[in-house]
């Protein structure tokens, strides 16, 4: 069951089928991917920022949903052997504040955004050097476009590369802004500083979009709060003797697997992205213990 199918009631759905955001973004806008797709795990996106609070009342229980659990014991998350993880990966996620997002946008808004972003990415030389490439071909997620995500396609999208090949900064993408650093082996600590300083670069030449209560405004809920996801590559044909542990913290909710191409992707060849499930209302430093405590030597 979808997060919008378990808390959109009827109620609450004649409620909220009477508001629009000052943009004009109305209850089907928010929900059009969700209704297409029921197998969707949450189907909402927010086309602007206005959103979350226009349906706050579909919008906070899906919040609440992605809270972080307290767990009683730190050592008992430990179950990865650091020698199966392939890589760490830091993915941040941001929209400028003064545009709607993705799934609301107009052309000319997407080539504007386009516009500063490829600006500031230039602005991170000489340290990180690389190049802006116009993205034309890639595989479209089928819930995205249902969500008007990919409108315009290809107007206004673009990806920075390092040389270097440890990070790339995808534009217009499914929020305006998607920062990933990738480094070889369990390597959290190294990883986020490469993000801290390119966030901290970005965020002097950009707006971005930042509630007080709710943290930063991604298109999907799941990503707001810190708009920080922490993940390891993980071949479980090296060491599978956690692998049942592994799966016990998904089954809680815990942790997240995903195949190795990302999110719907299957599992395949016993290669797995892991990380945390549950992202909303905890701090980055929260989120990077825990990713460390992972690989604790179980």
């Amino acid at each position: 069951m979808s997060l919008l199918t378990r808390y959109l009631t009827d109620p609450h759905r004649a409620a909220l089928s009477k508001r629009a955001t000052p943009n004009g973004i109305r209850l089907e806008d928010v929900i059009r991917s969700g209704l297409r797709h029921p197998d969707s795990s949450v189907g909402v996106y927010a086309p602007d920022f206005q959103s979350y609070e226009v349906f706050r009342e579909l919008f906070d229980p899906i919040l609440d949903s992605f809270q972080a659990p307290a767990m009683a014991h730190r050592d008992d998350l430990a179950c990865l052997n650091p020698a199966t993880v392939i890589s760490t990966r830091i993915r941040m996620a941001r929209n400028l504040a003064g545009y709607a997002f993705p799934a609301g946008m107009s052309r000319s808004e997407r080539l504007s955004v386009e516009e500063k972003i490829s600006h500031a990415c230039r602005c991170l030389a000489p340290d990180f050097q690389g190049t802006i490439t116009p993205v034309k071909d890639m595989p479209q997620d089928k819930y995205m476009t249902a969500a008007r995500i990919h409108a315009d396609w290809p107007a206004g999208r673009s990806v920075f590369n390092t040389h270097e090949k440890q990070m790339s900064i995808w534009i217009n993408e499914e929020d305006h802004l998607r920062v990933a650093v990738v480094m070889p082996g369990a390597n959290v600590s190294a990883c986020y500083q490469k993000m801290k300083t390119v966030m901290f670069r970005m965020a002097a030449e950009l707006d971005f979009c930042v509630d007080a209560q709710r943290g930063y405004l991604t298109s999907c809920p799941s990503n707001a709060g810190s708009g920080m996801r922490v993940s390891y590559k993980v071949d479980l044909r090296l060491d599978n003797s956690q692998e049942a542990r592994l799966e016990q913290l998904e089954s809680a909710g815990i942790l997240q697997m995903r195949g190795a191409e990302g999110e719907h992707s299957p599992r395949t060849n016993g290669i797995v992205d892991v990380s945390f499930r549950n992202r909303f209302g905890i701090s980055e430093t929260h989120m990077l213990r825990d990713m460390a405590m992972l690989c604790a030597n179980p």
